[in-house]
């Protein structure tokens, strides 16, 4: 008996059988041209290299590194920092009492907890401890170039690719390109002199505290510090016993509050140091560990409702902070008529001030509310007209808060960002901009800035660009970049919504670009939560996508897939899609 025959198949493609494109087919039909159209010899979803650059290695960067090695494939990293060291912001900050608001077990990776945070709000330099033990355990300094800054990055509209001009700390320039761009070098990043006539004429020590210099001696001196917010609010109380005279210039009031997760923190919402046994528990019962971080965290959640404007729990939160406010201060008339707010709680960012307004009612200072007029070469002059004598003046005045990256940015048709932003930056979703291809913004105007932690959201941010990525490298697409009609709704909704929120009331706020009036720029109309579930899936309806082909299905290939290719492929991977178990 002969033996059976059957009729067996390859999985792979066979080169004979491709056809000529110009030979004629049997079947006159086919004898014809389809809009020119060629067939990529390739499998399905082929992914094509590209390379991706990160300017920061501050937080967003370690960010992009840490994931971008573990879920990325066929993309070439590089990030550029114009430090010597990575930590941004934390690195930077390093003046008296500088602190962050967010609790420490909130304020760090997903991926990476610290069960050894020595207190429940944590100063600068641990911070910057944790991010510089992050890049040594992963080894992400290996992305990093340093001392290395971005002076400009222009859109190639036919290549599909940013071409950046750098500079290196020793001025020596040179190039580079890459079909996505991330700026990740922070909101609060550019610091700024305030814009004061005469500064260049004062004879004394005049310092800003994102550059603190640490060497001088504030001891016995008479001081100035210019700036009310959370930099001066840390500041004060930490220099107040050991000055001579201490001279804050309050000119705006500012809701002086407990710290994020004040229902964890230590009485009143004051800073505590966790205890050996606490931190015993932390490193060995990982599930009591992961229970304090997801309750910590929790509560950082429940907080938009008291952001509404006519809430009740907005009124029972400016009660409570208002006597509290009034009790520090000592029930003084005239520091109570000044510095408690009559404005929304929230309206500018919530400023946690252990101590500090303890201090100003101590008789070495001096608290004035008015502004600083001018300098002269002893000192600055009030809007009143009075002179004081100084032998340091501080400036706490903050940042550039425009959401402009620092390096100029140059998209589609010659566009500048910086000129598209101006007054009123438009973003969509924050995180990309119109007519500014491959560009992610983290974080860009209208995000989540006073919902408490911001690792948590740059998780969000890195899923919400790598499936972007994902679809640009296996879909033979060139770029995207959202429709501006889209922009220009979701601008819409944002201030519409905005108006029922504290953030829109009438104050001077860094939320407006340090006007009283005027657009919310910064910060997202919903909660937290609500902006996670919108940042699950890309809206691709919301964006124009650029194709390398006139044909956008020219990703099929030729009718193979990548699993039929491979050795190991599962032919029948389809009998455990979840759909298929529901």
């Amino acid at each position: 008996m002969s033996p059976s025959r059957i009729v067996t198949s390859s999985s792979a493609p066979d080169p004979s059988a491709i056809p000529d494109s110009n030979a004629t087919h049997e079947n006159p039909w086919y004898n014809q041209d389809f809009d020119g159209f060629r067939i990529s010899e390739q499998p399905l979803f082929q992914r094509r290299p590209i390379r991706l650059v990160c300017v920061g290695a501050g937080a967003t960067g370690l960010q992009i590194a840490y994931k971008a090695e573990r879920l990325l494939k066929d993309v070439t990293l590089q990030i550029y920092e114009k430090n010597s060291d990575i930590g941004g912001t934390w690195l930077e900050n390093r003046y008296p009492g500088c602190t962050c608001d967010i609790p420490s077990h909130s304020y760090q990776f997903t991926w990476h907890r610290n069960p050894n945070w020595s207190s429940f709000y944590s100063g600068s330099e641990e911070i910057w401890r944790y991010f510089k033990d992050v890049a040594i355990t992963y080894d992400l300094e290996k992305y990093v170039k340093f001392n290395t800054a971005v002076e400009k990055a222009v859109w190639q509209e036919e290549e599909g690719v940013w071409r950046l001009t750098l500079v290196s700390s020793d001025g020596t320039r040179f190039e580079d390109t890459c079909e996505i761009l991330v700026n990740g070098s922070g909101v609060l990043n550019a610091w700024r002199y305030p814009d004061i006539p005469g500064m260049e004429n004062f004879k004394g020590k005049l310092m800003h505290s994102a550059r603190w210099d640490s060497e001088y001696d504030l001891k016995g001196k008479t001081v100035a510090v210019i700036g009310g917010g959370s930099s001066a609010v840390q500041i004060v109380p930490q220099i107040q016993p050991i000055v001579g005279k201490l001279i804050p210039f309050l000119r705006s009031p500012v809701w002086v509050t407990t710290g994020f997760g004040a229902k964890f923190a230590g009485p009143g919402g004051t800073n505590f140091e966790y205890s050996p046994s606490q931190l015993k528990e932390f490193n060995t019962d990982p599930s009591a560990y992961d229970k304090y971080c997801r309750d910590l965290e929790g509560e950082l959640n429940k907080r938009f409702t008291m952001m509404h404007n006519k809430s009740q729990d907005q009124k029972n939160s400016r009660d409570v902070v208002a006597d509290m406010m009034s009790t520090q201060l000592n029930k003084d008339p005239t520091l109570t008529s000044k510095l408690i707010p009559d404005f929304a709680l929230g309206c500018r960012r919530m400023t946690p001030g252990s101590g500090y307004l303890q201090s100003l009612t101590k008789d070495n200072v001096s608290v004035i509310t008015s502004s600083v007029a001018k300098f002269t070469e002893k000192g600055v002059v009030d809007e009143t007209g009075q002179e004081h004598e100084v032998d340091v003046v501080i400036c706490a005045t903050g940042f550039d808060v425009s959401f402009t990256p620092h390096f100029e940015v140059i998209g589609r048709g010659g566009k500048s960002l910086k000129e598209e932003f101006g007054e009123l930056p438009k973003t969509y979703l924050a995180v990309t901009a119109a007519d500014f291809p491959n560009l992610f913004l983290l974080l860009g105007s209208n995000g989540p800035v006073s919902h408490g932690s911001v690792l948590p959201i740059f998780d969000w941010h890195t899923r919400y660009m790598f499936s972007m990525i994902h679809k640009l490298q296996t879909e033979n697409i060139k770029c995207f970049t959202p429709k501006a009609a889209c922009v220009d709704e979701f601008f819409s909704y944002t201030h519409e919504l905005m108006k029922r929120l504290a953030w829109s009331a009438s104050c001077s706020s860094w939320f407006k670009m340090g006007k009283k009036d005027g657009p919310v720029t910064a910060v997202w109309a919903g909660s937290r939560l609500h902006y996670f579930e919108v940042m699950k899936d890309v809206r691709w309806e919301d964006y124009d996508i650029t194709y390398w082909s006139r044909n956008r299905f020219q990703f099929l290939g030729n009718g193979y897939t990548q699993c039929e290719l491979d050795p190991e492929g599962d032919p029948v991977w389809y009998f455990d899609d979840p759909f298929t178990k529901a």
